[in-house]
């Protein structure tokens, strides 16, 4: 066996190789080798030490100099000797410990490390300096990516915020900035679930003055009995403002609706306006609205129809124009039918008469009697006189078939109404009870954690 690679050029004890690696592993050239310089005449040297993959030394000395590009051979088969043999085995062995040297500076590396292989210097990255095979947790940079990971690869697709977010399915929410509280108001927030009362309790205005909740805009939670300026200090209001000008509004007990109006600089001049609904008036045989509650109106076969207020009540007709009202406890004095004697709307014809005469009558058990008779005009034109046949004026007769009476009655303590109303008090007493309890103990917990902290920053 012979190495021919490349050409040299030698001058005194030294070879030096274009092209050539004497150090490649494997190449079996070992010091004692017998190297031939194809020279006129030829030269026989034999080699004293391999330097490196270009440089060798020579003995006896190189006589003429060698001229740069002279062919040469330098010969291995010698290993046919024992001792030939038993070098190139040294070498052997010595070429794989110096690899498995290598490779195991390339396993334990945390950088990068160089190794030589066939004379030729590689440096690549130790492996502890890789990532991890699952849990990735010693990158610490990627560098060079041209094309944006998929999502399937673990990256978003996109190279850019916007397109990033596109990528995963991101919305221009993604881009807003959600409240930290129920009510910040800085511009382009996104709403948290109970801001401005929407989708929770609503929250508490800064006190129980409902002229205090200028310059807050949305639900707020009544104050209850402490309650000042409110049409309703346990029900939840709404309030709205737009630059200086504010409006609030409460939904009362039976779905009446409160309103004012207001301004943030004035305050609110004008008192709460109830509006008129069919929760707190009632259409009259007339066609007129009046308040309404606790209202029972009677029909010519003694049927009724009572209200929200009036629930309990039941009627009798016990005669011809005679009808029993029980459940009450006589007829309410409200100023706004005229008292007690004017709690009663009785129908009319097209020219607001009165159809019929009406008289009552209070029984000690609270019931009322209510009585009605036809009513005619004699001196009226004939159309407009009323007159029925077989019923005189004055004499007893049902109610116009197409008509109602409407009696404003007095309800018990325990009527249904007002036991409701009750149980709503109470029930919203204990609201307060409670939430007064949990505003005291979050205090409470926020003042030892300032203490503690106080001393944890003193010691």
């Amino acid at each position: 066996m012979i190495y021919t690679t490349g050409t040299i050029a030698g001058n005194g004890s030294t070879i030096t190789g274009t092209g050539t690696n004497f150090t490649a592993a494997g190449s079996l050239i070992r010091v004692g080798c017998t190297f031939i310089a194809f020279t006129n005449p030829v030269q026989v040297l034999q080699l004293t030490a391999v330097a490196s993959a270009t440089a060798l030394s020579v003995t006896p000395a190189i006589s003429p100099a060698i001229a740069a590009g002279t062919k040469y051979a330098i010969l291995l088969s010698d290993s046919l000797s024992v001792d030939g043999l038993a070098q190139d085995i040294a070498e052997t062995f010595g070429m794989y410990q110096k690899y498995m040297s290598g490779f195991a500076d390339v396993m334990n590396g945390a950088g990068d490390v160089t190794i030589t292989i066939n004379g030729v210097n590689v440096t690549v990255p130790g492996q502890k300096s890789l990532a991890k095979k699952g849990a990735n947790s010693d990158i610490t940079s990627l560098s060079g990516l041209t094309t944006a990971l998929s999502v399937g690869q673990g990256g978003t697709g996109g190279k850019t915020q916007a397109e990033a977010r596109a990528g995963i399915g991101l919305g221009s929410a993604a881009t807003q900035t959600a409240q930290t509280t129920a009510t910040d108001t800085g511009p382009n927030m996104l709403m948290k679930t109970g801001a401005f009362g929407l989708g929770a309790s609503s929250p508490s205005i800064p006190d129980s003055n409902a002229d205090a909740a200028i310059g807050y805009c949305g639900f707020v939670s009544g104050a209850g009995a402490g309650g000042t300026n409110w049409a309703n200090g346990y029900g939840p209001m709404l309030i709205m403002q737009r630059i200086t000008a504010v409006a609030q509004l409460q939904v009362l007990d039976r779905g009446i609706l409160a309103a004012r109006y207001g301004s943030s600089t004035t305050g609110f001049p004008t008192p709460w306006a109830i509006q008129y609904s069919t929760a707190n008036t009632t259409k009259a045989a007339d066609g007129t609205l009046k308040a309404a509650s606790p209202v029972v109106k009677l029909f010519a076969d003694g049927k009724a129809e009572t209200n929200a207020e009036s629930e309990g009540c039941s009627v009798t007709r016990q005669g011809v124009g005679e009808y029993l009202i029980n459940g009450c406890m006589g007829l309410n004095a409200d100023a706004a039918w005229g008292g007690i004697d004017g709690g009663f709307d009785i129908p009319t014809d097209r020219n607001k008469q009165p159809l019929i005469w009406l008289d009552y009558k209070v029984n000690p058990d609270g019931s009322v009697l209510v009585k009605t008779y036809h009513r005619t005009y004699p001196d009226a034109p004939e159309f407009a006189r009323n007159e029925r046949e077989g019923f005189a004026g004055g004499d007893p007769i049902d109610i116009p078939a197409d008509q109602f009476v409407s009696v404003r009655v007095e309800m018990p303590q325990n009527s249904i109404w007002n036991l409701k109303m009750l149980a709503d008090q109470k029930a919203a007493e204990e609201a307060d009870r409670i939430e007064a309890q949990r505003v005291a103990e979050a205090k409470r917990i926020a003042a030892e954690k300032v203490q503690d902290e106080g001393e944890q920053s003193q010691s």
